[in-house]
């Protein structure tokens, strides 16, 4: 079970726990549709199923051949207005910013209070199936002001989003510092995504233990600091300086060298004995 806290309760402005609101609201609507054909993944899952404190601007999802995405689309607009509105975001409007044979993307936009703008995305991907052995079933438990039932969700488990995270964190084409952060909470959660990360190919290891230390240095502080900190609880913030960030950097190069050299090991199978004619003294 995993209680969620609201977010003016740490802080935040009426800008993120709006969007947190209904982002909750969808999450609880698309779950209750769509059941397991739908996975939850990235920032919403660490925050909803992990624990994380860090808030997150989007939500996304894997999907199955299930779901037809015709009905997707047609759904998915009504479904974040109806969320807008249960979040008192004032004149949203949804549309559907992509639509392709693997990806469903659509974007909620309206204002609060003020003014304020609000927006985020979803995405929903059907690139890659989930596997029955890396999804998870999850209670969440909204914010009581939300005035939500708890109510299940699928997931995946904490090896599998590792594993995403360090594809994430390694990535040519990305430079997240939240990466990072999400790989060092589930380290100190003790995951172990070894068993997985077998199943990957040799290369693909071999070239995350190689490239770790140099693509993890790119997410800098200063960094972490335009992206990553305005969406962490002011004491978490506060309590996350240049020198604990390095610290953070080192430890997850580190764990992710050792995670795929472990991989590679089990890929190679236990040690068989020399035949006793060509053993060694």
């Amino acid at each position: 079970m995993a209680i969620v806290y609201a977010p003016s309760e740490k802080g935040f402005d009426p800008r993120l726990e709006a969007i947190d609101r209904c982002q909750i609201t969808l999450l609880r609507d698309l779950s209750h549709q769509l059941g397991n054909r739908l996975v939850l993944k990235g920032g919403v899952a660490m925050r909803v199923a992990f624990g994380s404190m860090r808030l997150t601007k989007d939500i996304d999802f894997d999907r199955d051949q299930r779901i037809g995405q015709d009905t997707l689309v047609r759904n998915l607009d009504r479904m974040l207005i109806r969320a807008a509105g249960l979040a008192r975001i004032q004149n949203p409007n949804a549309q559907i910013t992509k639509n392709t044979s693997t990806t469903v993307r659509a974007r909620i936009e309206g204002t609060i209070e003020n003014d304020t703008d609000v927006r985020f995305d979803v995405e929903v991907s059907g690139r890659s199936p989930p596997s029955g052995k890396s999804v998870r079933s999850e209670v969440v438990v909204p914010p009581a002001k939300y005035a939500m039932a708890p109510f299940p969700v699928v997931t995946y488990t904490n090896p599998a989003l590792a594993v995403m995270k360090i594809g994430a964190a390694l990535s040519e084409q990305r430079n997240a510092p939240r990466d990072l952060y999400d790989l060092r909470d589930l380290i100190w959660a003790h995951t172990d995504p070894t068993e997985l990360l077998a199943q990957q190919d040799t290369d693909l290891l071999e070239d995350f233990i190689t490239r770790a230390p140099a693509k993890l240095e790119l997410l800098s502080f200063e960094l972490a600091q335009q992206e990553l900190l305005p969406y962490l609880p002011p004491e978490s913030r506060h309590a996350l300086d240049e020198a604990n960030w390095l610290d953070a950097t080192i430890m997850v190069s580190q764990t992710i060298q050792h995670w795929c050299r472990a991989a590679l090991a089990q890929q190679r199978g236990p040690a068989r004995p020399l035949p006793s004619a060509v053993r060694r003294p």
